[in-house]
């Protein structure tokens, strides 16, 4: 794996117990937990994958975007250069997509790509513990992104909304999204441990 992105999320667990998107177009970090959807033909709500529940409000099928093979798109590509086969999205008022454990455990890192059904992805995140909101941010980037979000104190639930324009929280939303992956639930020392001998192995091996 790459020694950047292991110390860049060792930094980020490290920071202030604050959720804020660490990094745009660049590769998600390692990961116990990765779902691309790609068993998900249907759409289907509530879906599980690999540890990772999401459930989208708004339109049950958008249009019946979000399926392999549906001419939304041309390609799912088309919609965000980190986009391939399968991916979820939705649209209406307010509409997002959640994304939390299966096992109603906390994050402390997660990654996932980012699209929209606007040609300029306008996102806006936010996360939540417990029924409360822990950290929220707006960003805006053509033909897709990927949003990194980090927290020392942990967070159970990451919703992504996008709209037409910039720096809205509110209204008409059309998010989608692919290849997410989570990180250790395991603040602190622990992790930071964890990642520095794995970028000593890495540098080793490469030695070798």
């Amino acid at each position: 794996m790459n020694k950047f992105l292991i110390l860049a999320l060792a930094a980020a667990v490290a920071a202030p117990a604050t959720a804020t998107v660490m990094k745009t177009y660049a590769a998600p970090p390692s990961s116990l937990h990765l779902a691309t959807f790609s068993a998900n033909p249907g759409l289907s709500n509530d879906y599980v994958e690999d540890g990772l529940l999401f459930r989208f409000t708004g339109s049950a099928n958008n249009n019946q975007c979000g399926y392999a093979g549906v001419n939304c798109y041309d390609q799912p590509s088309d919609l965000s250069p980190l986009f391939s086969g399968n991916y979820m999205s939705t649209s209406g008022n307010n509409a997002y997509i959640s994304i939390r454990r299966a096992d109603g455990s906390d994050f402390h890192s997660i990654a996932f790509a980012a699209a929209s059904g606007y040609l300029t992805v306008n996102g806006y995140w936010c996360t939540w513990s417990d029924n409360v909101r822990t950290g929220a941010g707006n960003f805006t980037q053509a033909g897709g992104a990927l949003v990194g979000l980090a927290d020392a104190a942990g967070f159970d639930e990451v919703r992504y909304y996008a709209f037409s324009t910039a720096n809205r929280s509110s209204g008409w939303s059309s998010p989608a999204i692919d290849a997410v992956q989570a990180d250790i639930p395991e603040p602190g020392g622990a992790l930071l441990l964890g990642a520095g001998l794995l970028a000593l192995a890495t540098v080793r091996r490469k030695r070798r």
